[in-house]
This record gives structure tokens, sequence and C-alpha cells, in this order.
């Protein structure tokens, strides 16, 4: 009995290390599978990104240096330089400056492939697509135009006019997609080659099918241009047998409310409201009334119903005390005369308070008072100071009395020199002491 439950047990560990050992290798075989060259591959629109940079990069590094921009200028221009890793190093770091997040992952892990198209195409000459030789042949991201999916297979249709020229596949140029026709407006099918209801076939060969929007008249399906190309007509539309499907003028049959007058449009009808003049109308404003409203009177020459000036047709209205005539727009107020309000039927006097308040206006603020504010604010010439020096005539008799010695000693220079030293002081001094 011991020897069988050993036997047993020793069976279920065997058991578990053989699916270890399985689940270890299907692991390595994945792992194998999903990494080339130990790469994971980038998005389209990252390596796409990448190779517009580039460019930018070359046209840039080109117009810094020299100016220019053709290959034939710069190899002329630019000599070794337009090759170089100088150059080249210039491109490369700014070529993720304005780009997605995923731009310096993608550029690090493929900066040795970027370099061997710089030194072995570009430099030696080959006229060798950037984005063909980086994000096709080698980092296998892209597609060829008009091919999707991981084996870039042809879009339905054919490359050359894929889904009839009427749509667009679906991961057209990436790895990605499931390669499904997207149709634009009016076309549907695998390959976009048939029309949708509400469109007809005006043209259709084995390569390309054109499809147009039916007339507004009709109802689902047309089979040519106009109202007589439908197959049945539109809720307001009428079938005629010469001239196809015609609209009805739902305004003959006068469908809206009084007061309001009819607009036809294609299909259906709107209804707006009369002039606030008219009793009722044929269309807007006050000349298109058929009656004129209450208030308002019809003028023979321009036909057009004028507002009554009820209150100088009528001089006894609101001959309460106090009170006013006011006109409106087919009818009239009484309204309180200025300082007095209604009350209870009758206009009385508003307290004097609230009637000079109310005369109140804001006014603008008052320039001159400003700037006399602003210049008080300045420091003011105290003239009580000046009672314990010579006044403002003896300043200026000293300084008559200069002007006069110097006329008179001019001769003399040094006399000259004197006075005016004494009149610097004099006027310093004064200066001073007025402060």
């Amino acid at each position: 009995m011991k020897f069988e439950m050993k036997f047993h047990q020793d069976s279920q560990n065997i058991c578990v290390l053989n699916i270890r050992k399985m689940a270890m290798f299907l692991w390595i075989v994945f792992t194998s599978m999903s990494m080339v060259d130990g790469k994971n591959k980038p998005k389209c629109s990252v390596c796409t990104e990448i190779v517009l940079n580039f460019q930018k990069g070359l046209v840039s590094t080109a117009k810094s240096n020299f100016g220019g921009g053709n290959t034939k200028w710069e190899e002329k221009s630019l000599g070794s330089y337009s090759t170089s890793e100088v150059r080249l190093v210039e491109i490369l770091e700014h070529i993720c400056d304005d780009s997605s997040k995923e731009c310096h992952p993608v550029l690090e892990e493929y900066e040795e492939l970027v370099e061997k198209y710089w030194f072995q195409e570009l430099a030696q000459k080959k006229d060798t697509n950037f984005y063909n030789f980086f994000c096709i042949d080698h980092v296998q991201a892209c597609c060829p135009n008009n091919t999707y999916g991981p084996d870039c297979s042809q879009c339905p249709g054919g490359i050359d006019q894929p889904c009839s020229g009427n749509g667009k596949c679906l991961g057209e140029g990436t790895r990605e997609g499931s390669g499904k026709c997207q149709c634009t407006s009016g076309y549907q099918g695998d390959l976009c080659n048939q029309c949708k209801d509400g469109f007809y076939e005006e043209s259709k060969n084995d390569t390309h099918t054109v499809c147009k929007v039916c007339h507004i008249a009709c109802k689902n399906t047309c089979w040519e241009s106009g109202p007589k190309g439908c197959d049945e007509c539109k809720s307001g539309w009428l079938a005629n047998e010469d001239d196809g499907c015609q609209d009805i003028n739902e305004c003959l049959s006068d469908p809206c409310e009084e007061n309001q007058y009819c607009t036809n449009t294609q299909g259906s009808y709107t209804c707006f409201t009369c002039d606030e003049a008219c009793l009722s109308c044929t269309g807007p404003g006050s000349y298109k009334c058929e009656e004129c409203n209450t208030g308002f009177t019809l003028n023979e020459e321009t036909k057009e119903c004028l507002d009554i000036n009820e209150c100088e047709k009528d001089s006894s209205l609101c001959e309460g005390e106090h009170t006013v005539c006011k006109n409106k727009p087919g009818n009239y107020e009484c309204v309180c005369k200025v300082g007095y309000e209604m009350k209870d039927g009758s206009c009385v006097e508003l307290p004097k308070e609230i009637y000079k308040s109310s005369k109140k206006i804001a006014q603008p603020p008052n320039l001159a008072e400003q700037l006399k504010k602003n210049i008080s604010k300045r420091k003011e010439l105290d003239w009580a100071k000046f009672k314990d020096i010579p006044s403002i005539t003896g300043h200026f008799l000293v300084m008559a009395f200069y002007g006069i010695s110097c006329r008179f000693a001019s001769s003399s220079h040094l006399v000259t020199i004197a006075l005016s030293l004494l009149m610097i002081i004099h006027v310093l001094w004064f200066a001073t002491n007025s402060r």
C-alpha cells in the first residue's frame, strides 16, 4: 500500500515538472516570434514623423551653414560637410524636438540604421528614398501605397485603384488595419462600386462607378437626374406624368392660423406672424395688410396701415391732474408728469428727496479740479519763510545793482569777477532760504 502511494506521488511530481518545462518552452518560442532582431516594430505614424523631420533637418542645416537647398547646390557649395558626420549629428539632435513621445525611443533603437543610410546611401549618391529605406524595407512599420497589414497585402480593387476610387482602404500604408473599404458618400459594397439609396448610377465600367445624388423630390431611390427620375415622390410633392415630381403649394389651401401668412417651401410650407399693424395679411410688413388692426388706419396712397396718434386726435384723453398722453403703436397710455408717480390711478407728487436724487446724473470727473489736486500734492512755496529774509523787491534791487555795477566796472576784470561771485552767493542764499 505504501509503495502504491509513493508511486502515485512520484507520478504527480513528474507530471507537474513536464507542464512547467512545456510552459517555459512555449514562452521562449513566443518571445522569439514576437521579437525581430530584438526590436519591437513602432507605429507607422512615428516612423513617418522621423522621416519628415529628417528631411526638414537636411534643409535647415543647409541654410544655416551656407543657404541653398537642392542636392546639386549642396555638392558644389557645402563640399564635404554635405554628408559629414557633423551634419548628421546636428540633424539627429533636433529630429524629435516637436514630435510625439515615442520618437526618442524609436530613434535611439534605429539610430544605426539612419547612419547606414547616411553613409552608405546618401554619401554614395545613391537615389534611395529614405522613407522606403527606413520605414518600409528595414523598420517595417509602414507599407507601400494602397497596401496594408503585416504582409503589405493589396487593398481591395488592386494597387492602381483601390475601392474603385470611391473609398479608402482601412490601414492603407501601414502594417495595421483590416483593409476593408470605407466608402465615400453615395457609395456602398465591398469595392464601393454600388450606389446607395438616394443616389443613381450616372456611369459605370469595369473599373469605375459614378454615383450622383437624386433630386430633392425623390423619396428614396431614382434612376436618373431631375424630378422625372424619381421612383416615388416625397410627401409634399405630386407625381406628374410629363414633369415628374412637382412641389405642392400648400399655401393655396390657407393652412395658417388667423393673423399669420403662409410661405411655400420645397415639399412643405412655413407660417409667419403678421405685422402688428395688420389684422390679417398676405406677407411681411405693414403694407401687406388685408385689414388694418385696431389703432391703425389705411393710407390710400401707399396702401400701408399707419399708426393713429390718439393723443393728437383726441385732446380730452388723459385729463387727470398732472397726467399726459403718450402715443404707442396702435394704442396710447396716460403717464405722470416729471416729479409725479402713478398711485391708485392718480398722479401724486414724489417726495422732494426722491425727486432730487432721481434728477442727479453722474457727472464726468472735473479735469480742472483734478489738476488742482495734483498740483496741491507737490511741495508748495512757504511764503512765511520770507519774513526773516529780504523781500522779493529787495532781491530784484540787488539784481539791478549788479547790472549797473557791471556796466561801470567793465574796464576792471577783477571788479567784474568779484561782483559776479557776490551775485552767485546771493542767488544761492536766496534760493536756499526760500525752500
